[in-house]
Parts: C-alpha cells; sequence; structure tokens
C-alpha cells in the first residue's frame, strides 16, 4: 500500500512492506526512509543493518538497498525530488527561500558515509517522530500553510541528521586524539562554504583562536593540504554534485560558491579534476 504527497520540491508518501524480501534497487536522486512500525533487516550496499521503529535511513543514489521484513512494516519515506535540484538558491521565489535548505542538504549528503546504518540517537528518537507524524498529517488534514509547513518540517530533520552527523565526527575524532581540533575546523569550513569572508584565514585564525601561519601549518600537517587547497577540494565535490543532479549553469554553481566567473572555476576544477566543468558535465549526460 503506498500513500503519495507531492510538495514543490519534495515527494512525502508512506509504503508498507507485508513480503519477506523487497528487491534490490537504487534511487535517482537522495531519500531519507523513516520505519513508522515494523523491523527486519536493511541492506544497503552489501551491508545488513537490523532495524525497527523509529530509525532512519538516508540513501543517496549511488546506493543500493533492500529490505527484509520480519513482519508487516511501514515506513515514511522522503525522496527529494529532481525539481528541488534544478532549483538555483539564489533566486527569488513565491515559495520558501531553500537556500539554506540546499545547503544544508549538501552537508548531509558530503558527510553521511561517518554514519552507518540507522543515523537517529536515542535521545533523538521522540523529537523525530513527532516531526514525522506532522509532517504526514499536514496533507491529511489540508489545512493552510500546510506547503511551507512541511518543508520546515523537513528542513528541521535535516538540521537534527546533520547534528548527529557532526557530533559523530567530532566524537569519533576526540577518541583519537582529545586535543584534536582538525574535524572541528572542516566543519566549520563546509559549513560556511558559501561565505567568502567566514573561510578566509585570517577569519578562520581567529575564529580558533590561532594565528594564520600556525593554522595553516596545523591543518596541513594533520590533513596533507593548505585550508586553501581543502577549500578549493571540497568546492570541486560540490561542484560535481551540482552537474550531476541539477540544470543550474557553470555561471550560477560559480555565482554561488565564489568564484570570479564561469572561467574561474573551469580553471580551477581542470587543476584539480584534469578536466574542465563543461567536459566533466558532458559525460554524465
Amino acid at each position: 500500500m503506498n500513500s503519495a504527497h507531492i510538495y514543490t520540491d519534495v515527494k512525502i508518501f508512506t509504503k508498507t512492506i507485508s513480503s519477506n524480501t523487497s528487491r534490490s534497487h537504487s534511487h535517482n536522486y537522495f531519500e531519507l526512509i523513516y520505519v513508522l512500525k515494523g523491523k527486519g533487516k536493511h541492506t544497503i550496499n552489501k551491508n545488513h543493518y537490523d532495524f525497527s521503529k523509529g530509525d532512519l535511513f538516508l540513501l543517496t543514489p549511488e546506493d543500493i538497498h533492500n529490505f527484509a521484513v520480519a513482519e508487516t512494516t511501514t515506513f515514511c519515506i522522503i525522496d527529494f525530488t529532481e525539481s528541488f535540484f534544478s532549483e538555483n538558491p539564489k533566486k527569488k521565489t513565491g515559495k520558501a527561500d531553500l537556500s539554506r535548505f540546499f545547503k544544508e542538504l549538501e552537508y548531509v549528503f558530503h558527510n553521511h558515509h561517518n554514519i552507518q546504518g540507522n543515523i537517529i540517537t536515542e535521545n533523538d528518537k521522540m523529537i523525530y517522530r513527532a516531526l514525522i507524524d506532522q509532517l504526514l498529517n499536514e496533507e491529511d488534514n489540508n489545512r493552510q500553510y500546510r506547503f511551507i509547513i512541511a518543508q520546515n518540517i523537513v528542513f528541521l530533520l535535516l538540521h537534527l541528521v546533520a547534528r548527529n552527523i557532526q557530533e559523530n565526527i567530532i566524537a569519533h575524532s576526540k577518541l583519537k586524539d582529545p586535543k584534536n581540533k582538525i574535524y572541528e575546523i572542516i566543519t566549520y569550513i563546509q559549513q560556511n562554504i558559501y561565505e567568502k569572508d567566514l573561510i578566509k584565514l585570517k577569519s578562520l585564525a581567529d575564529n580558533f583562536n590561532k594565528s594564520p601561519d600556525h593554522l595553516n601549518r596545523y591543518f596541513k600537517r594533520e590533513t596533507g593540504k593548505t585550508i586553501k587547497s581543502y577549500i578549493n577540494a571540497y568546492k570541486i565535490e560540490l561542484i560535481k554534485t551540482r552537474l550531476k543532479f541539477s540544470n543550474l549553469s557553470i555561471s550560477e554553481i560559480a555565482d554561488e560558491l565564489n568564484f570570479t566567473d564561469g572561467s574561474h572555476l573551469n580553471k580551477i576544477f581542470k587543476k584539480a579534476y584534469g578536466k574542465t566543468a563543461y567536459q566533466y558535465k558532458d559525460t554524465i549526460d
């Protein structure tokens, strides 16, 4: 049984599986899967995870997965559709401003591998359940402002997921070296990648109470890259995501990521990847 609720940029629906195993498959875009009821085993890229009511999984287009249910199981599924990725976040529309939404999504997608399987902590289970229930109720009740409320609920869910990922990364780094700040610096850069003033070396050094030279040496010792080269490398990954999953032009992407223009973006992209952004886009079209 399936029921669908279509919003402008996300598709929200429930799906019930009664048979033992669903076939292995992948998706064209990104997907959050929340377990409303039931239990079983979720296989993602040949890795097996037990699941039960209240668990949440994030899937990317590269993931191949299937469910083996131990009892009748119902999921709430949030698909991030093509229209979501095709919109320039800087353009003003009559809808909610999705620029923060898109950027939060990017942080989650580029760091989700740091949490395997279920991405909800026990402390957050109650709030996730309340948000998912309200998300499904918005369309059923057909009340005013349901679209904007649904978008904001999804946005809040992504913030919670991003926080879980960030805390998991930092906690693991602290176990290895309690004094190590490198993942805090990397997280700060990633979350402020669109704010060129905040990721200048002097601003970063001020934020982490170090001199610019000391911070840069420390960063290179820990990562093998200077801060500038790391920023460019992360921007390249964001460019590849935009080229693969959106119809934004090279100049629009360049503007978002604070390159001088499309030529500047292409120069940095080619230096890192061996081909221009235009050539890369041709390989995926």
